[in-house]
């Protein structure tokens, strides 16, 4: 019996650029250099998908794949996300984790009322911020310490008061 593998979406394919099938993409870590760690494990649509870079365009990389030799070949992936198995994810230290881990962590307030429970992780640019299930703001993972956050136990807790 094979064991059921979890993709873990990397990036996603934005738009064509050009015609001779370069597209744009949107990479959901911190920078592109993490690609490279996972050349050969990078999949999109269950086909295994090799990565060229070509160029930064503001927050947009351009890429290109011996997939992809037309702007309608790749007109046919666009909105598609390019996935890793969770398996291939590099092995972290202790006090590190991954944003999928904090994902349905319980999220308490230096009383130890709980707040929320995570439900996404968004960046729009000035850095990651928590989205709670049943909970009006977002919290900033800037804000949080790292020994605040216990990943075996699900939990997170803030050093501010329900009060605010």
């Amino acid at each position: 019996m094979s064991a059921i593998r979890k993709k873990i979406n990397i990036a996603k394919i934005l738009a064509t650029h050009g015609i001779k099938g370069l597209f744009k993409l949107e990479i959901y870590n911190i920078n592109d250099l993490d690609l490279r760690k996972y050349k050969n494990k990078i999949y999109i649509k269950n086909i295994k998908l090799d990565l060229e870079k070509k160029f930064r365009k503001g927050k947009v990389f351009v890429y290109g794949s011996s997939l992809f030799n037309s702007a309608d070949e790749v007109s046919k992936f666009i909105g598609e996300h390019i996935w890793i198995n969770e398996h291939d994810l590099e092995k972290l230290q202790d006090n590190e984790f991954y944003h999928k881990d904090l994902i349905n962590c319980k999220v308490l307030d230096f009383d130890s009322n709980q707040l929320g429970i995570v439900e996404a992780i968004h960046n729009f640019g000035a850095g990651d911020l928590l989205e709670l299930k049943n909970y009006k703001y977002m919290i900033r993972l800037n804000d949080i310490e790292k020994k605040s956050i216990d990943i075996k136990q699900k939990v997170i807790k803030l050093k501010i008061s329900h009060r605010i």
